[in-house]
């Protein structure tokens, strides 16, 4: 499971686990987000991705802050076009190296802070956690 704390409020956090991929180029797999704050569950919601949007969204967050993807300036934004969870913005607050990041979808926006080494962690658990998904 992916995990990205807030950097300021215990227990306000988002996770990712996944349900079940199917390898390939035009492939996606089934993923579990789940949002807390101070703790307690506020949204919870099963949903696909496909393949391409999970690569990118690693690339993104494995090296973030990334200013282009695919040759594409990203000023702070990354969209697919995925229906839930399409959006990932992220913008640098007055400490250093933490960040406002928001996470947009046709039901969902939540925000947590976090500083760029979480968020590369967090990248890096999430393709560990899809390289190791079971098959269908």
């Amino acid at each position: 499971m992916a995990i990205l704390n807030d950097h300021e409020e215990k227990g306000t956090r988002v996770e990712f686990t996944f349900i079940s991929r199917i390898p390939g180029e035009d492939e996606g797999c089934q993923i579990n987000f789940k949002f807390y704050e101070a703790s307690r569950i506020i949204y919870d919601l099963n949903f696909g991705w496909t393949n391409l949007t999970i690569r990118n969204f690693i690339t993104v967050t494995a090296n973030f802050p990334m200013e282009y993807l695919n040759g594409f300036k990203l000023d702070g934004l990354f969209m697919s076009f995925e229906k839930h969870l399409y959006q990932l913005s992220w913008e640098p607050m007055e400490r250093e190296g933490i960040y406002q990041l928001r996470f947009y979808g046709s039901e969902q926006d939540f925000q947590l802070k976090a500083d760029k080494e979480s968020v590369r962690r967090f990248g890096s658990q999430f393709k560990q956690d899809w390289d190791e998904a079971p098959l269908i």
